[in-house]
């Protein structure tokens, strides 16, 4: 699949993941296979949620980048691989709570249904 994905990435507190360099405003391009889970790609997620079980909060910094190129994904959750990374800008830890919020209302489906919860 190619095509331009927004996502969010995480990093440790020196903008490094898995020991390469990153720089924001910065564009990356992968050469060889890319494969989701691997070394083949440039991770990150388009659910700025499910970057937290990669990223712990209190101690990573976080981004929100474009995805380019070949993207791999899998429907486990929303990270993706991809070939080509641009590190749009550095985001803290209450941009990345209230973008987490966004995603989810963005994608609820919405129903005219009446729905009963509880007993």
């Amino acid at each position: 699949m190619t095509k331009e994905i927004v996502a969010y990435k995480g990093f440790d507190k020196d903008l490094k993941c898995r020991d390469f360099q990153y720089e924001v405003g910065e564009t990356y391009e992968h050469e060889g296979e890319v494969v989701r889970c691997a070394e083949g790609g440039f991770h990150s997620c388009e659910s700025p949620l499910d970057v937290f079980g990669y990223y712990s909060p209190g101690d990573s910094r976080f981004a929100v980048v474009k995805n380019g190129g070949e993207i791999a994904t899998d429907e486990d959750d929303t990270k993706i691989a991809s070939g080509k990374i641009t590190i749009e800008a550095e985001i803290n830890i209450h941009e990345m709570v209230q973008a987490g919020i966004d995603w989810v209302w963005a994608n609820v489906k919405k129903s005219k249904k009446k729905h009963n919860t509880g007993d």
